[in-house]
C-alpha cells in the first residue's frame, strides 16, 4: 500500500520536486492507478492530477518539466525511488544504522547496499530535496518509555475515558506542573557574522515560581500559581479550584505519574469526590502525549524568550501575563 508524502504546497516545495511529483504522477495514471489515490499519496488535491494529465496530453513530457532547470536525470528508477522513499519513512535502526536518525552518508549506503548504485555524497542533499525530505531537529524520547504502554494508551485507555466523557456530559483535562525561572530561555537571533549578541539577564540564581495548569483538547487554559514546592498538596489544592471553575461537570483529570500524584492523600481525595472527579495517569516518560506540556513549551520559549527580569516579581508578572494571553487566544 502506498503511503502518503509529507504535506507541502506549490510554495514551499522546490522545481525539481515538483517536477518529479508530475512525471511520476503521468506515468502512475498510466499504468493504471486512479487519480484519486495518487492524490491522496501525494497529499495533493486530485485536481491537481487531473492538471497534470491534460498538460501532458497537450504538450507531452517538456509541459510536464520545471521552468527551473533539474540538472543531470536520477539514476533511481520510478518503482526505486518508491522504495526508497518508504525506507526513509521508516527508522534508521530498523537497516541496522546505529540510531533512528538518517542522514546524507546513511541514505548513500542504503542506496548502495540495496540498489547496487553509488550517489556522490555532494548530490545527497540536492536529492534528498527532490525527494521532498526537509532538515529538522528530532524530538528526544527517553529510552526508558514502555511502547506497549504507550499503545495500550493510545488504543484503550483514551478512548474509554473519552467514551465515559461523552457518556456522562464531562470534560476532559490535561494537567502539569512547570517551573520559571528568573534566568530565562534564550532562542537563536538573527545577527551579522562578526557581531556576538547579547541577552542580558538576571546574575540571581536559584530564583523560580511554580503554576499547575489544566488544558483541555479543545485547548481551554486553567492555570493557579503554586504556594511553594510541587507536592500533594498542591495537586489536591489545584483540583479543588478546578471544581470551582468546571462546576457542575464531571472532570475526567489525566496527569503524569510523578510520585506527588501518586500519593495515597491524592487517592483518597479523588475516592471522595468520585461524583464529579476522575483521575488517569498516562504511561511513564511520555510527555508528548500531554498536551499541556505545549503550553510551558509556548510560554518559555515564545512569550518569555530572553526576556530580563530583575526579581521574581517581575518574573511572577511576566508569567501571568504570558498565560492570560494563551487563555485569550481560545476565546477569539
Amino acid at each position: 500500500m502506498m503511503k502518503a508524502l509529507s504535506r507541502k504546497n506549490g510554495h514551499t516545495m522546490s522545481h525539481e520536486t515538483l517536477e518529479e511529483m508530475r512525471m511520476m504522477g503521468v506515468r502512475m495514471i498510466q499504468q493504471g492507478h486512479r487519480a484519486g489515490d495518487i492524490a491522496a499519496w501525494m497529499r495533493l488535491n486530485r485536481s491537481c492530477v487531473f492538471r497534470w494529465v491534460q498538460r501532458y496530453r497537450q504538450g507531452g513530457v517538456e509541459a510536464l518539466r520545471s521552468t527551473k532547470a533539474t540538472g543531470a536525470p536520477g539514476k533511481l528508477k520510478e518503482s526505486q525511488i518508491l522504495k526508497l522513499m518508504e525506507m526513509l519513512r521508516r527508522p534508521a535502526m530498523d537497516y541496522d544504522f546505529d540510531s533512528d536518525l538518517w542522514t546524507g552518508p546513511r541514505v548513500r549506503r542504503l542506496i548502495k547496499k540495496k540498489f547496487g548504485i553509488r550517489f556522490h555524497p555532494r548530490h545527497m542533499p540536492r536529492f534528498l530535496r527532490r525527494l521532498g525530505l526537509v532538515r529538522k531537529s528530532p524530538e528526544r524520547r527517553a529510552l526508558e518509555q514502555d511502547p506497549k504502554k504507550i499503545r495500550q494508551w493510545q488504543k484503550q485507555i483514551l478512548p474509554r475515558i473519552q467514551r465515559q466523557a461523552r457518556q456522562s456530559g464531562g470534560l476532559i483535562l490535561y494537567g502539569d506542573e512547570a517551573s520559571f525561572f528568573l534566568i530565562p530561555h534564550i532562542g537563536k537571533t538573527w545577527t551579522f557574522p562578526e557581531v556576538r549578541p547579547i541577552a542580558r539577564v538576571s546574575g540571581q540564581k536559584g530564583i523560580w515560581v511554580g503554576v499547575t495548569s489544566a488544558v483541555s483538547p479543545r485547548g481551554h487554559l486553567v492555570f493557579k500559581f503554586a504556594k511553594g514546592n510541587f507536592n500533594s498538596a498542591t495537586l489536591i489544592d489545584f483540583m479543588k479550584s478546578l471544581r470551582q471553575h468546571f462546576r457542575g461537570r464531571k472532570l475526567f483529570f489525566i496527569i503524569d505519574g510523578a510520585p506527588s500524584h501518586r500519593a495515597k492523600v491524592v487517592q483518597k481525595f479523588v475516592q471522595d469526590h468520585s461524583s464529579w472527579l476522575s483521575l488517569f495517569r498516562l504511561p511513564a516518560y511520555s510527555p508528548e502525549l500531554n498536551p499541556d506540556e505545549e503550553v510551558w513549551n509556548f510560554a518559555k520559549t515564545k512569550q518569555l524568550d530572553a526576556k530580563p527580569m530583575k526579581d521574581k516579581k517581575e518574573l511572577r508578572s511576566k508569567v501571568l501575563r504570558a498565560l492570560r494571553s494563551l487563555q485569550k487566544i481560545q476565546k477569539r
